[in-house]
């Protein structure tokens, strides 16, 4: 009996298809050439992790920003709105996305002018970046987390979505954490590493170019939030360096060597003498000094 091809694999099953080993998967997808994908919950469901030492904490509500771009005809708008006998008033534009692995639905509320994401299903890409930074410890250890603030849509080969639409990628509100155990490779990725893999570059995130922008058009589209998230992180480093340079045995471990562990719990211990950390959860934190510890950041 013949049976249908996988969609997607786990990193496992992915690695055994392909005759490779898991650390190699990881491997590829640090330099660039593969992407791992993780299964989203619904955006109404998307709740960051409870920090450790923090049972009672309520789970926080992500929320998430796209720079998905939303052509926009403000004079049919305001004639509709000008118009309610003859046409009905519009209160929300609603923009779609759809491929074998995700799928996508934004609207735009007029009276506001702003646009949000209604909902969402399927797969999204995990940056680069993340792997890289966290190349060694998942290769090694299969129920290692990783955090990211980013997620791209998947490289495919078809994808269908309204004409005035551009997909584009997604900025989460924090910080969102993922298991090894909770990665995948698509069959599409699979197929290109079999022939050699092929470089990820900026297009490969987004659908096709939109045609040209017809007149009276607004181009809606939010900013990314990845220079703000780049600034956290170097404050939280130069705090943590304040920190170092100041209290340098309570940093280090019994062999004189930096503690990640100890930098960190003399930093939270110490936190009323730096700027208010803008990076708060305790695990996130120890794998950005481990990161600068081990020469990556």
């Amino acid at each position: 009996m013949k049976l249908p091809e996988h969609r997607y694999y786990t990193l496992e099953k992915a690695a055994k298809t392909v005759g490779c080993n898991v650390s190699d998967l990881i491997h590829f997808a640090a330099i660039g050439v593969l992407q791992i994908c993780i299964k989203m919950p619904m955006i109404d469901f998307f709740f960051n992790l409870k920090d450790k030492g923090e049972e009672d904490a309520d789970p926080e509500l992500l929320k998430v920003e796209s720079t998905s771009i939303l052509l926009i005809n403000e004079v049919e708008l305001q004639q509709e709105k000008t118009n309610k006998d003859k046409i009905p008033d519009i209160h929300w534009l609603r923009f779609s996305y759809k491929s074998d692995y995700f799928s996508i639905t934004e609207r735009y509320e007029v009276n506001k002018r702003e646009k949000d994401i209604e909902e969402w299903s399927g797969m999204l890409a995990i940056p680069q970046e993340f792997i890289e930074h966290e190349e060694q410890e998942l290769s090694l250890w299969d129920d290692w987390d990783i955090s990211i603030c980013e997620l791209y849509p998947p490289r495919c080969d078809m994808v269908s979505h309204d004409p005035e639409y551009l997909v584009g990628d997604f900025y989460i509100d924090g910080w969102y954490e993922i298991n090894r155990r909770d990665m995948y490779i698509t069959s599409y990725e699979l197929g290109l590493l079999s022939t050699g893999g092929k470089n990820i570059d900026a297009e490969d995130n987004t659908s096709e170019k939109l045609k040209s922008e017809p007149a009276n058009v607004v181009s809606l589209q939010v900013n990314k939030r990845s220079e703000r998230h780049a600034a956290n992180r170097e404050s939280l480093l130069k705090s943590a360096i304040y920190i170092l340079s100041h209290y340098p045995e309570e940093c280090r471990g019994e062999r004189k060597e930096i503690s990640p562990e100890k930098w960190r719990d003399c930093l939270l211990k110490r936190k009323n003498e730096v700027p208010p950390l803008m990076i708060t959860n305790e695990e996130v934190i120890l794998k950005h000094l481990r990161t600068a510890v081990n020469g990556k950041g």
